[in-house]
């Protein structure tokens, strides 16, 4: 029946509220309520040809001091996650591997003292090479042992290769195959020598890895750290909008479902969608989210601006996660919560 206006009238006031603004009572919504890791990816692998066709200079850093300072100002950004691939200041192209990886395990490390002297951080770097004289397949273990050994040789332990990658990049191209066979491989060789697998991961390539990885229990040590690639390298699933959107949220969703509750996800967007894409990835509570020179190259998807300084996408990914009420994981959080046992030790 009806009310009439004197009805209305006699009502006390609370209830008019209560009828008008339902929204006052509402519980928290949880879906943000985890800390943000952030990584950064400097320098990368490719020259500086692409900045200095632009009119940058030093970006990226090709010096062992640069090189150690970009990642001093990432930290100090808010990063605590660090993924680097160490660049030779010699003539040539950067170090991947293959030949001369005992060179490239001391040039990282070489690295690392100078970063390690300021900023306390997880290093996450390029561990796998290949050598396509003996096979295609990627080799998970033999840079690995390299970093171990130098570890071992300086007193430093995990200090430089606390997590590594196990990757499912596609295997169409003419370089390498990521096989099922060298992630287990990879896999068993990570967790018995102490070091936490980032299992780095497209959609179209994770049902198989899924199956022989995490369904039989070959991988073991929980939480899985698990980064969804979107845009990352030869992963190009973001150039369209809205749809760019809808595939991370899509995938997000879909990962989700297929791991425990208890896996730290990651999301690691790149091309000229990855700020809206990485925004996504916060708004859905993503813990981790991956910034840096390696595949940001314009900061917007709609101007042609590119990064000047290393910690540039790091300050925009904290500002944004601040602003939404996501607070920045320290790097001590970060350790506890992906699972990563090394603990550096601190200043006097």
């Amino acid at each position: 029946m009806q009310q009439t206006i004197e009805e209305i009238l006699k009502k006390p006031r609370k209830a008019h509220w209560e009828e008008d603004f339902p929204v006052i009572y509402d519980p928290p919504i949880p879906t943000m309520d985890k800390k943000l890791v952030i990584e950064a990816a400097i320098p990368g692998w490719l020259p500086p040809d692409w900045w200095e066709e632009r009119g940058i200079e030093g970006i990226p850093p090709v010096t062992i001091e640069g090189q150690a300072e970009a990642i001093i100002e990432c930290v100090k950004a808010g990063a605590t996650v660090i993924h680097t691939h160490p660049r030779d200041p010699n003539p040539g192209p950067p170090m991947f591997g293959a030949a001369g990886s005992r060179r490239h395990a001391e040039l990282l490390s070489e690295i690392m003292d100078l970063a390690y002297e300021e900023v306390d951080f997880i290093s996450a770097h390029h561990s796998w090479t290949m050598d396509l004289r003996k096979s295609r397949d990627v080799d998970y273990i033999s840079m690995t042992q390299e970093y171990l050994n130098v570890g071992e040789e300086k007193g430093i332990g995990l200090r430089d290769v606390q997590s590594a990658l196990i990757m499912t990049e596609a295997a169409y191209t003419d370089k390498c195959v990521m096989s099922t066979d060298a992630a287990m491989e990879g896999v068993t060789f990570f967790e018995s020598n102490g070091i936490k697998p980032m299992f780095s991961m497209q959609s179209f390539s994770f049902p198989k890895f899924r199956r022989v990885l995490f369904d039989n229990g070959h991988a073991k040590k929980r939480p899985f750290w698990v980064a969804i690639q979107m845009g990352k390298h030869n992963d190009d699933q973001i150039w369209s909008d809205p749809w760019s959107y809808i595939q991370t949220i899509n995938n997000i969703s879909m990962f989700r479902e297929a791991f425990p509750e208890d896996t730290f996800f990651a999301l690691h967007a790149a091309g000229r969608n990855w700020l809206p894409v990485a925004t996504i990835g916060i708004l859905y509570g993503i813990e981790l989210i991956r910034v840096g020179l390696e595949d940001q190259f314009w900061l917007y998807p709609h101007r042609d601006d590119i990064s000047r300084h290393a910690s540039d996408t790091v300050k925009m990914v904290v500002d944004i996660a601040t602003a939404l009420g996501r607070e920045i994981a320290t790097v001590d959080e970060a350790r506890e919560r992906i699972g990563i046992e090394y603990r550096p030790p601190h200043k006097q």
